[in-house]
């Protein structure tokens, strides 16, 4: 079995991969997956003649590249490359970058000596480097829905999806819950991890840097209702108790009807409150027909 294999999801941004991809050359990898989400000819095309001219030039290195009708996601498209490796040509670990995300020199000899040395350790990320701070994962309050960078009461500890060495034993019929389209699936997987026999850990000796936002515009519509939406998805998933589900739900609608009027201000748009009533509309709607 070959030891580790980069997964990377390209959205209209063969640059940005080419970039990230060339950011791999060094770092003892055998094989990359490109997941190319686009659903664009002209922007297959475009990422088609840049991984050729790359793996002209890289030819040790082997690149496959799946390519999807249209944008699956960020949950589905991970799972997809990790069933269709794990079928044709399986690996020890996967590694999960985002193609707007660079990794520094040694940066998976150290995730992969750590979890070597720790064997309950099932997701493993770097130190993130976005420029003005560097991250070692965020703090989920289960109540509000709101991050932190530290640590506070009824909060958890959680590695985000922008960079994480994946134990193979962990993936089973899908790493990723492909109800959450783009963001939350990796705090529901740090959360499902963490609640079982397994472990996750930052690695300090380890870092990646990050250029931010990627494939959404903060305030544009596509950003704000698939965060709000996955935000609402993890009220389910997060619930210890039935009792805290009414209560998860309270939380997240005062905190995000709170951050859709700031952003109204900061912005000049209705945009925030649009989608945020969108997000909830349709949650609501699609629970009440499941139920039924």
């Amino acid at each position: 079995m070959l030891t580790v294999c980069a997964i990377i999801l390209d959205y209209f941004g063969s640059s940005k991969t080419m970039t990230c991809l060339a950011s791999l050359m060094d770092q003892g990898l055998d094989t990359v997956m490109i997941v190319d989400n686009s659903g664009d000819q002209n922007a297959n095309a475009q990422l088609k003649a840049a991984l050729d001219n790359f793996s002209q030039r890289h030819a040790p290195l082997t690149v496959h590249r799946i390519i999807n009708q249209h944008n699956l996601g960020f949950a589905k498209g991970v799972n997809d490359a990790l069933r269709w490796l794990e079928k044709n040509q399986p690996h020890r670990y996967y590694l999960l970058i985002n193609n707007d995300a660079e990794a520094t020199p040694g940066m998976l000899s150290q995730l992969l000596k750590f979890m070597q040395e720790n064997k309950r350790v099932a997701l493993a990320a770097p130190v993130i480097d976005v420029g003005y701070q560097q991250l070692k994962g965020f703090w989920y309050h289960r109540l509000t829905g709101l991050m932190f960078f530290r640590p506070v009461i009824g909060s958890f500890h959680y590695l985000t999806g922008c960079c994480l060495l994946v134990d193979q034993r962990i993936i089973g019929d899908a790493l990723f819950n492909e109800e959450f389209f783009m963001y939350g699936e990796d705090v529901e997987l740090n959360w499902r991890i963490r609640s079982s026999d397994w472990k996750i850990a930052c690695v300090n000796e380890a870092t990646v840097q990050h250029e931010g936002v990627g494939s959404s515009r903060q305030g544009g519509y596509f950003y704000e209702y698939h965060m709000t939406y996955g935000h609402l998805l993890l009220v389910r998933k997060l619930a210890r108790k039935q009792w805290e589900i009414p209560l998860f739900y309270f939380g997240r609608i005062v905190t995000f009807t709170t951050r859709a009027i700031v952003r109204i201000a900061r912005y000049r748009s209705l945009v925030p409150i649009k989608a945020w009533g969108q997000s909830l509309r349709k949650h609501f709607l699609l629970h009440h027909y499941n139920r039924n």
